[in-house]
């Protein structure tokens, strides 16, 4: 059984009048791919700053890494490895010169980190790059070469804040590929994002983040479930008549139905067996179906839904760009 790799309770940060994150009770297990999801202004980098130790909090407790944050804050720093904006490398220095001033930092055995920094120019395909000026490497390198660094000290814990943002999609999947290896080797990772479907791509479990509050937690699979019992059904069937249609609206597990052709979108309370049932119907009514695809909600309607719809979010983003 993992043992926590964090804990939090009670975690609280206040800014003046503005209560940033607000009685974070969190528990994420050694070698979980932990995501903080919500929008911006949420309260996920300032919650990874105060488990970084970068700022203190207003109240509360935590263990990192089986230490005491406030007590035994150096042990919690030879912990854990951190990227998020504000973290930087000396840009007139080469990734080489910058791994190889930070390994001095740690008090890295020349040894141990020369073998170490080889091993991670080589993870990552540097080659010549790491001879190149930090200033001179495009979002993608530099995001790399970050996280290169924040690896050096081989860490328990890496803290990854909105760490694709900016980048290609070829480069925010290399670097989600990669995350996921590092778990299976045992690390834990925390990575916050705002964006709704890389969660659902790669964490293990997902806490949802809204107005410094922790809302749920649970697999992308269970916040799914937990949104509603809710199912979309989509048919493309051409050419249906109302009285056709009406046959499909009168059945007891349908709440909504639309047509407009080709496209019947039937939105149902769940059920394995309606699609075989709305399929017999339609085909004893002489029409021709196509295709069928039934649809769970995304982790972005969980969201919405947990949060209290698109309205209480833009009220909240307004309150946050207001406070600024």
């Amino acid at each position: 059984m993992p043992q926590n790799a964090i804990t939090t309770r009670g975690l609280t940060k206040v800014f003046g009048h503005f209560t940033a994150v607000d009685g974070l009770n969190l528990d994420v297990k050694e070698g979980e791919l932990f995501g903080l999801l919500g929008p911006n202004g949420a309260g996920k980098t300032t919650t990874v700053r105060m488990l970084c130790t970068l700022i203190e909090p207003t109240s509360g407790t935590a263990s990192v890494a089986g230490y005491d944050l406030l007590r035994e804050p150096a042990k919690v720093r030879r912990q854990i490895g951190v990227v998020s904006e504000g973290v930087m490398l000396y840009k007139e220095l080469t990734i080489e010169e910058n791994l190889s001033f930070l390994s001095k930092l740690y008090n890295l055995p020349k040894g141990d980190a020369d073998k170490r920094m080889a091993d991670l120019l080589e993870m990552f395909r540097f080659e010549e790059k790491a001879k190149r000026p930090v200033s001179a490497l495009s979002s993608g390198w530099m995001k790399k070469a970050l996280i290169s660094a924040a690896l050096l000290h081989s860490p328990k814990i890496l803290f990854l804040d909105e760490v694709t943002s900016g980048l290609d999609p070829q480069s925010a999947k290399a670097l989600q590929d990669f995350t996921r290896k590092l778990c299976n080797e045992g690390v834990t990772v925390v990575w916050t994002t705002h964006y709704m479907t890389e969660p659902e791509k790669i964490c293990d479990r997902v806490g949802i983040v809204f107005a410094g509050r922790l809302i749920q937690v649970g697999s992308p699979s269970e916040l799914k479930s937990k949104v509603s019992e809710l199912s979309v059904m989509e048919v493309e069937t051409p050419g249906l008549s109302q009285e056709q249609v009406k046959k499909i609206r009168i059945l007891a597990e349908v709440c909504n139905v639309s047509y407009e052709d080709p496209a019947l979108r039937i939105t149902c309370v769940h059920d394995d067996k309606l699609a075989e049932r709305v399929a017999k119907i339609l085909l004893s009514e002489g029409a021709r179906i196509r295709s069928i695809n039934t649809k769970r909600p995304t982790l972005e309607e969980a969201f919405i839904k947990l949060t209290g719809g698109e309205e209480e979010i833009d009220r909240f983003l307004e309150k946050s760009r207001a406070q600024k």
